[in-house]
């Protein structure tokens, strides 16, 4: 039982497609996107707690057993098979992320059962169940798949990658074995408890409902029924990225010898107030992408698929890169970081041809126009826009900002991020036999 249905205090429309964004007394706040564009399916997300932010940046915790453990340790007296039982024949689901500020529940679900999906994830908030089992199957599943994790360049990568981008620091990436031997039911709850128990809670419920009234009663019976929580402390808000390196930082894989990875990334930025600067690194991406392909390809008839991609943080004040990635011969490890090199000079000196650049930027937005017709979308969009406006303002100059990127613009991004002593490298090579 979860109490008393929660009284809205707060009820206003917002965004462009209209949604309620709605506030309970408990503090609990919800955005609420009714329509029909997929028949039959209900996106449901919680946003709770403080995330990463919530984490130590300077100690190793068991959080990354989260994952695979909190929401299979239970609820009150069920069990996960309880549960299973409970929730046959119907669609019902509790999914668990980690994102920059906040902790995830998410399911898809339909109109008839996301009701009870709601009542479903807030109980697991207000009785979680502190089952040993999913914790020892965490730690065992973790320790049987290390061996992989260095069998081929992407395993390594998979392990160290996002760990390095930000400059060690253990919120991130696969924790060392020695961290995963630590692992007990015990310290699992005593890092989880205070967790489930404090920060904001965001409830989102998009699609094929049968109204929004509809929606904000179940989310008052569900959610706005909790007692109000505590505020919840930031630990770790910054993000570092790593220090410029002279000559690649190396790392070894136990796979085929003719199999390498080259990796090359420059600090970005994070945050909300300048969102339409990540729009732009967006497109500069691309545009880096498309030419490091042509020219990989050219490159003594190096058959290889190098990707480009910016990460704009918009929970912490750092951690954004703009990252080039390719698996190569480990021989032309140096010609990878030698034509991406060359690229970014070129992008910060010179402005791109019109055609060059409307190739990306047609794409992109309608890439984007395609996602839209997603109430999946407006929900990743929106997510955590009832506490900071400046999410939903985001999602309205959407097409403004892409819109306003021209050869100019670009290249002046591209000279204030693609600088030479900034850059950090990492190359993944097979290991001596």
């Amino acid at each position: 039982k979860l109490g008393t249905p929660g009284k809205v205090v707060s009820r206003v429309t917002v965004g462009d497609p209209p949604m309620e964004e709605v506030t309970f007394a408990n503090g609990v706040r919800a955005l609420v996107y009714a329509n029909n564009a997929e028949t039959g399916r209900v996106y449901v997300r919680v946003r709770f707690g403080r995330g990463y932010r919530a984490l130590p940046s300077n100690t190793p915790t068991v959080a990354w057993a989260g994952d695979t453990a909190l929401i299979a340790s239970g609820i009150g007296d069920l069990n996960q098979g309880d549960l299973d039982q409970l929730t046959t024949g119907r669609r019902i689901g509790l999914d668990f992320d980690i994102t920059d500020d906040a902790f995830v529940m998410n399911a898809q679900t339909t109109p008839a059962d996301y009701q009870d999906n709601l009542t479903l994830m807030a109980a697991k908030i207000a009785y979680p169940r502190w089952d040993a089992a999913p914790v020892a199957r965490a730690k065992a599943a973790m320790l049987a798949g290390y061996p992989a994790l260095s069998s081929s360049p992407d395993g390594v990568l998979a392990r160290d990658l996002e760990r390095l981008l930000r400059d060690g620091d253990p919120r991130w990436g696969v924790p060392p074995v020695e961290e995963v031997q630590k692992l007990d039911a015990k310290n699992f709850r005593k890092l989880w408890e205070p967790l489930l128990k404090t920060g904001p809670i965001e409830v989102s419920v998009f699609g094929d409902v049968k109204d929004a009234d509809e929606a904000i009663a179940a989310i008052a019976k569900s959610f706005g029924a909790l007692p109000a929580r505590k505020p919840g402390k930031d630990r770790s808000p910054d993000v570092r990225f790593p220090a410029h390196v002279a000559s690649p930082v190396l790392r070894y894989h136990n796979g085929p010898d003719n199999q390498a990875s080259a990796v090359i990334a420059w600090p970005t930025g994070a945050g909300l107030t300048d969102i339409a600067e990540a729009r732009r690194l967006d497109v500069l991406a691309q545009v880096f992408s498309d030419r490091l392909f042509e020219q990989m390809r050219q490159a003594e008839g190096a058959s290889y698929s190098p990707g480009v991609a910016s990460s704009w943080p918009r929970g912490l004040p750092g951690g954004g890169r703009l990252m080039a990635v390719s698996q190569v011969a480990p021989a032309n490890v140096p010609l990878f970081f030698s034509l991406a090199r060359k690229i970014a000079a070129d992008l910060a000196k010179t402005p791109v041809t019109a055609d060059e650049l409307e190739r990306v930027k047609g794409p992109l937005q309608q890439s984007y126009a395609r996602a839209a017709t997603s109430s999946l979308f407006w929900l990743r969009e929106m997510s955590g826009g009832t506490f900071d406006e400046r999410r939903i303002d985001a999602v309205r100059r959407l097409g403004r900002d892409f819109g306003e990127v021209t050869p100019q613009v670009l290249q002046a991004t591209a000279a204030k991020y693609l600088v030479p002593e900034k850059d950090w490298t990492l190359a993944v090579l097979p290991r001596k036999k």
